[in-house]
């Protein structure tokens, strides 16, 4: 089985497109076919689906797909050893996460990654946790991070931090006039703006809107974003008020643009995981950031 084949098959799975991969590879697309062939007609299965469209992976594809990874990374393994340079892990670690972990822990975790492991990259691709938990399903991520879990027996989950719901509100007179408190009668009368089905967030606020008596189908909903960002810069134009990690929220608060409520009486707590898959053999710099992204969670408080 050569090299070649396995990173032909990789580059198109990952780019989801044979002329793609002959770019990322410097080759023609007939070489990248002529390999994809061959490796299928060595190991007598077929691995890709191929449509005008899109590209997927077979039954049989998932299966090698991981293990077509794992022996890339051996023989990068093996040439660092060769090199004298088997104290340094390096290679490239792919995160499917969620907008609150994407843009309120990531950027600090790698760029503290950066100072201990200065070999290993990153590339972060950003969507809902429904979107996060299906990437890590394609195998098109190593690492998942995201605010739902699911009870795929396929996936495996780390608790890695708590974080918590609030209300935030435009910061009117009306609002700073209630001194942080809210009732379940005012709520009611409110306009919200609020995150796309299969959101982490969107998910924990609809179990903290349930737990205050608010029902769903009756609420004024203004808009829904597909990102926490565009969510807070609506409210702080008044356009709503909305349910929102409070991770994400700090910084507007501090600034005033927008006001926050939280509620003691209820539980307004919602967990954030890593997840990976099961059945995928981890490289060594995706294992070593198993390894540290819980540790580096817990030394920064969140």
């Amino acid at each position: 089985m050569k090299t070649e084949y396995l990173k032909s098959f990789t580059a198109v799975v990952e780019s989801r497109s044979f002329s793609a991969a002959a770019k990322r590879l410097f080759l023609s697309q007939p070489a990248i076919s002529t390999h994809i062939k061959q490796l299928e007609d060595e190991l007598c299965v077929q691995l890709l689906t191929r449509s005008t469209k899109d590209i997927q992976l077979t039954q049989a594809g998932l299966i090698f797909y991981p293990y077509a990874l794992r022996l890339l990374e051996t023989e990068q393994e093996a040439l660092l050893l060769l090199h004298g340079k088997e104290n340094g892990i390096r290679g490239t670690v792919q995160i499917a996460s969620s907008t609150v972990p994407s843009n309120y822990i990531l950027a600090d975790f790698i760029a503290y990654m950066n100072g201990k492991y200065p070999d290993i990259t990153f590339k972060v691709s950003e969507g809902d946790s429904t979107e996060v938990f299906q990437k890590i399903m394609r195998f098109e991520a190593e690492i998942g991070v995201c605010g739902y879990k699911t009870r795929n027996s396929k996936c495996n989950y780390d608790e890695l931090f708590t974080g918590q719901i609030v209300l935030i509100t435009p910061n009117t007179p009306y609002f700073a006039s209630l001194g942080g408190k809210i009732t379940s009668a005012e709520l009611s009368k409110l306009a919200f703006v609020v995150r796309e089905k299969g959101s982490g967030t969107g998910y924990a606020a609809h179990n903290v809107e349930t737990a205050l008596g608010l029902n769903e189908a009756e609420m004024n909903i203004a808009a829904q974003f597909d990102s926490t960002e565009l969510v807070k810069r609506a409210v702080a134009g008044n356009v709503g008020s909305a349910f929102i990690a409070k991770l994400a929220v700090m910084d507007y608060v501090r600034d005033g643009r927008v006001l926050m409520f939280e509620f003691p009486q209820i539980d307004t707590t919602r967990k954030f995981y890593m997840l990976y898959h099961r059945d995928r053999i981890l490289s060594q710099a995706a294992a070593i950031t198993l390894k540290e992204l819980p540790s580096f969670c817990a030394k920064i408080n969140i």
